[in-house]
């Protein structure tokens, strides 16, 4: 496993979450793997710890970016080291009948992925945010013995001895549903990047907005032939209704010459990584 050899590494606890599952996919040595009570902290802590990495997950196929690890890659100078996918399913548990629920455990993003199933059969129920998927069934079993209708979206794999309690199983509004998880360290001194790998992330800034900028930047691309597999726009933070351009791109040999085309064109195009993909889980 390519991390095996990492003495530090951070992801989302505790033991269970998909967090948990992707990090033991990249690192061998458990007893590395330090568990966070948040995604914020993960993020810390890699910033902070030398020799560490975290292992965060990026974007949803269906909620879409996570966006707190996106915009934490720039404010904390992380580089991304390789990114791999993961299938994400989830399982409802319940200890009544669902138009007898109250209330519900999910972490934000169970409940993102969710949203149709809840709305559906949980429309009346009040939802409770937990830190982890893992949280959702610990809140869940410790306090069903109050008698209080509920229940708990968890991922499938810690259902397998509560079978008494699951109500439903693949409720993620669709089959497909799977999670970018990405691999991040503190980025060094004068780091080199490499382009032969498959993809890079740019952060780009502009001087002021303008009519046709998208347009401008758009066409830089487009006479490398780079191939864009994602662009968004996101809030500056330093100027209200300011914004900056995350971007992927598929690298091939025009890759450098693109990114120095952008800055003579007025873009500052800050690399978040060049990376390849590791096998999915």
């Amino acid at each position: 496993m390519p991390y095996s050899h990492i003495p530090n590494v951070f992801t989302l606890g505790p033991s269970g979450t998909f967090s948990d599952q992707a990090a033991r996919q990249v690192c061998s040595n458990f007893d590395a793997i330090h568990y966070t009570k948040n995604f914020n902290e993960a993020i810390v802590r890699v910033a902070e710890t030398p020799h560490s990495v975290a292992v965060v997950p990026i974007e949803n196929s269906v909620a879409g970016t996570v966006t707190q690890i996106q915009d934490a890659l720039v404010t904390e100078e992380l580089i991304i080291l390789d990114e791999f996918p993961m299938r994400i399913r989830y399982a409802l548990l319940a200890n009544a009948p669902l138009q007898q629920v109250t209330q519900f455990f999910a972490h934000e993003q169970a409940y993102g992925q969710t949203l149709q199933y809840t709305a559906r059969h949980l429309c009346s129920a009040d939802h409770i945010y937990t830190r982890s998927n893992t949280d959702s069934a610990t809140q869940f079993f410790s306090t069903s013995e109050q008698r209080i209708p509920q229940a708990a979206i968890v991922p499938i794999n810690l259902v397998e001895e509560h079978q008494e309690f699951v109500v439903a199983q693949d409720i993620q509004d669709y089959p497909n549903n799977s999670t970018r998880f990405v691999v991040v360290r503190k980025q060094e001194d004068k780091e080199q990047f490499d382009f032969r790998k498959r993809k890079t992330s740019l952060f780009i800034e502009f001087e002021t907005d303008r009519a046709g900028l998208l347009y401008e930047m758009l066409s830089i691309f487009n006479a490398y032939r780079i191939n864009l597999c994602r662009l968004e726009s996101r809030p500056s933070k330093r100027i209200p209704w300011s914004y900056v351009f995350f971007v992927d791109l598929y690298n091939n040999q025009e890759s450098q010459r693109c990114l120095s085309d952008l800055e003579q064109a007025g873009f500052r195009a800050k690399i978040l990584g060049c990376y390849d993909s590791l096998p999915p889980m």
